[in-house]
């Protein structure tokens, strides 16, 4: 999995809530099972909720998606529902980036937290990178990987690492 095909996925997303009147779009976990299916169709070797060891943590985190291969990536989704809220930017998906940096590149080469806008306005990649450009991987002796921050609307679609090291 790259960064083109992780766009596209989102691309595709946004394409079949359309295709519904009333579309299961208000929440992350209604979205959840229609990526998971359009991912298990791409590229077969796909798990859901792939546990994380964290340093301090009793038990381990879940990242929402693993991709395996010869080329494994792990992804995190965050949507903005059509009433609009401020659940894309840096400070509300902390953690999603704090889980996803601390994945070893045995585990997957590439992290990516995927970003889906559902609300009529979007976003500029300079707002949405100044947002996460304030956050850090938190304190610890542990390995930190970039994360890649990928973005889709119906009007706009960019991406961006972020990186634990600010």
């Amino acid at each position: 999995m790259n960064i083109e095909e992780v766009t596209a996925a989102g691309v595709e997303i946004l394409h079949l809530l359309q295709d519904y009147h009333r579309p299961p779009a208000h929440r992350e976990m209604l979205i959840d099972p229609i990526l998971y299916a359009f991912m298990k169709g791409r590229f077969g070797a796909v798990t859901r909720q792939h546990h994380v060891s964290v340093y301090g943590s009793q038990k381990p985190k879940r990242i929402d998606f693993r991709v395996g291969g010869t080329n494994p990536s792990v992804m995190e989704l965050a949507v903005r529902s059509p009433l609009g809220s401020g659940s894309l930017l840096g400070g509300p998906n902390t953690s999603e980036l704090r889980k996803l940096c601390k994945v070893s590149t045995t585990q997957a080469k590439l992290r990516v937290l995927l970003l889906i806008d559902l609300y009529t306005n979007h976003y500029t990649k300079g707002d949405l990178q100044a947002s996460y450009d304030v956050v850090h991987a938190g304190p610890g002796k542990f390995k930190r990987c970039p994360v890649r921050v990928v973005y889709v609307h119906m009007n706009n679609r960019f991406n961006f690492c972020w990186s634990p090291y600010k």
